[in-house]
């Protein structure tokens, strides 16, 4: 628990995917929109263990902030089985299938909520793709998610917490800023111990502000690690996905 075990059967796993079709992995069935979609969700999660994280419970509270079809939520209960998981995920599709895989694993303790977080209650559009349902670049910001236009129910993070969270995980495709700066506003950061967060370097033309994200979390006692990756790197402002993890000196 809490130990990223198995790590023989997750590669094998992963090979599965890569030999024939399958929707099926230590113990889980997953229904998605596409094959790549999910072999990727699997490398990333699984594989990469790209928000692994140690708690010092067996029962640890956890935040996924664009859970999509969920695939973070199952390696959330497979690492800690006794975890409580709050899932969001805005796009109603993406929702459909993480509720039935949710309810198809027989999940305990996991809520899932279709609503984009944001820094007000609002309706605001979101951008999907018609062509890819469930397209891991759907976002509030029409140059990341380059398709058509809805609008959806968007309400602020902070209402959801009342207590503390072991682990705030946050891929919200451009909008974690908003997130992160109105649960500082709200005071209910505090609570939060650590966060696992996807940071959206250069979409479109938008100007470069990764010096002041991180000077925030900086100013609200945060470290952290970073993983990223681009080639080139010397092509000049090209998107880069840039990993954080995010933690108090005190843990």
């Amino acid at each position: 628990m809490g130990r990223s075990p198995h790590k023989l059967s997750r590669w094998l796993a992963l090979c599965c995917f890569y030999t024939h079709l399958s929707r099926k992995f230590l113990g889980f069935e997953v229904d998605h929109f596409n094959l790549e979609s999910l072999r990727l969700l699997y490398d990333e999660i699984f594989v990469r263990e790209e928000y692994f994280f140690n708690s010092d419970k067996v029962n640890p509270v956890i935040f996924d902030c664009g859970a999509n079809i969920g695939m973070a939520t199952l390696f959330f209960k497979w690492l800690y089985p006794e975890s409580t998981v709050t899932a969001f995920e805005p796009d109603p599709d993406s929702f459909g299938l993480l509720q039935h895989n949710i309810k198809a694993n027989h999940l305990q303790r996991v809520s899932a909520y279709n609503i984009a977080l944001w820094d007000s209650e609002a309706r605001i559009p979101f951008f999907v793709d018609d062509h890819e349902h469930g397209a891991l670049t759907m976002s509030t910001k029409r140059d990341r998610g380059r398709g058509r236009q809805i609008e959806v129910e968007a309400r602020r993070l902070s209402d959801f917490i009342a207590g503390p969270v072991d682990l705030l995980k946050v891929d919200v495709e451009g909008a974690e800023t908003r997130v992160l700066c109105e649960l500082i506003a709200s005071g209910k950061m505090a609570y939060v111990r650590r966060m696992i967060l996807e940071y959206h370097h250069h979409i479109g033309k938008e100007p470069a502000q990764l010096g002041s994200f991180f000077t925030m979390l900086e100013h609200s006692g945060w470290n952290y690690q970073l993983n990223t990756w681009s080639f080139p790197l010397s092509k000049v402002g090209s998107f880069q996905d840039i990993l954080i993890y995010a933690y108090r000196d005190s843990n």
